[in-house]
């Protein structure tokens, strides 16, 4: 039951120090278990020092700050249980639950454990592990201090011209990326191009291997359009890529107003992130994170917020993400730096906060994370 609770509220359980093991292995039988969550086995009846050097080895290991243990029996002599782990929860300066699974819900004990100023007695598992992921919560809040969305006030008065300027509905990718970029959002290099031979020299500058992709703010979805070519390596590929995305943006009905072909340095894997944001009617400026990439529609696998956030509660959105296991690293890929990742979330949510009254979308998709390169390959800005 603690095992469930715990992972249900995100109380980490981690496994004892192997001093502590070393300790749990001296007294409990084999039919037990040393491990976390620990089982003593009712050989405590038989041997009643047990309890109290198990209980206190695991309160001394640093890495925990509470022992929990459920009253399962509702008789006299189990009653003293909870004075054993009151006592030692003030040696070692910690706290102690206990969990009354008993029917006798008044049976003897109660009173003298809702008495005991280092135990808190709890009713339900549920309950217990829900006030320790609340107490934990708020611990992270105290020790990360006061914080505040930072103001940017040069940036926001040049971000509302650049969308003044922009006339359309939709900003092209590369007015999306140079507003972003006002708020120290991280954005790939790119340049604009009109011909072949200006690619091929764009790509040299840049450095292969390039993207390209026909700017036109009439194709905010450029894969579905074919007007993106990925990887290319050489002069001859790029020439060959540029014929065929404007081959495949004059295609499109209507025809598309075309501004040229964006040349882009290929940006190496790794996790796609996408951060999306909207204002709406009631609930004001909304900022959404998630896995990004083609995983956006097939997992669906996003956590929402009001916006502004903290770069402390980017990170807790980013919690919440069934995903988040992929930013710790998965099988041989880099960590991602989750605080550089939550500051750019930030930065996007104070974007789409400042600017309220002139947007009326935004998606930044991908966002590629590996280890500290954090880089917004694409954006999308609707304006209200």
């Amino acid at each position: 039951m603690c095992a469930d609770r715990a992972e249900q509220h995100g109380v980490p359980m981690p496994q004892p120090s192997d001093p502590v093991r070393q300790i749990l292995e001296s007294r409990i039988p084999e039919f037990g278990s040393s491990r976390n969550p620990c089982d003593v086995t009712a050989a405590v009846l038989s041997d009643p020092e047990s309890l109290g050097i198990c209980a206190g080895a695991l309160l001394s290991d640093a890495q925990y700050g509470v022992l929990v243990s459920p009253m399962t029996y509702g008789y006299a002599p189990s009653a003293k249980r909870p004075l054993v782990y009151n006592e030692l929860a003030k040696q070692h300066g910690k706290m102690a639950c206990v969990v009354w699974q008993t029917e006798w819900q008044e049976g003897p004990g109660v009173v003298d454990a809702n008495q005991c100023d280092r135990l808190a007695l709890f009713r339900s598992m549920n309950a217990c592990f829900g006030a320790l992921a609340a107490w934990q919560w708020r611990a992270d809040k105290r020790k990360a201090g006061a914080q505040t969305v930072p103001a940017t006030p040069a940036a926001t008065v040049t971000a509302a011209r650049r969308l003044i300027a922009a006339g359309g509905a939709t900003l092209t990718e590369r007015e999306a990326k140079d507003v972003l970029a006002l708020y120290d959002v991280p954005v790939v290099g790119e340049r604009l191009v009109q011909s072949g031979d200006e690619a091929v020299d764009a790509a040299a500058s840049l450095g292969y291997p390039v993207v390209l992709k026909v700017e036109s703010p009439d194709l905010p979805h450029k894969t579905e359009a074919g007007v993106i070519r990925l990887n290319l390596r050489t002069a001859d590929e790029v020439r060959a890529g540029y014929a065929a995305v404007m081959a495949n943006a004059a295609k499109v009905a209507p025809p598309p107003r075309i501004n040229g072909v964006l040349v882009q340095p290929m940006v190496p894997q790794g996790v796609e992130m996408v951060v999306g944001a909207r204002v709406d009617p009631l609930f004001g400026p909304l900022i959404v994170v998630g896995l990004g990439g083609i995983l956006v529609e097939l997992l669906k696998d996003t956590a929402l917020s009001p916006a502004p956030v903290t770069p402390l509660e980017a990170k807790g959105l980013l919690g919440q993400l069934k995903g988040a296991k992929l930013l710790e690293g998965f099988r041989g890929t880099d960590a991602v730096n989750i605080d550089r990742l939550a500051e750019v979330i930030s930065n996007v949510s104070r974007f789409v906060a400042d600017h309220r009254d002139s947007i009326a979308e935004l998606d930044v998709n991908p966002l590629i994370c590996a280890g500290d390169r954090i880089t917004a390959v694409d954006a999308l800005i609707v304006r209200s």
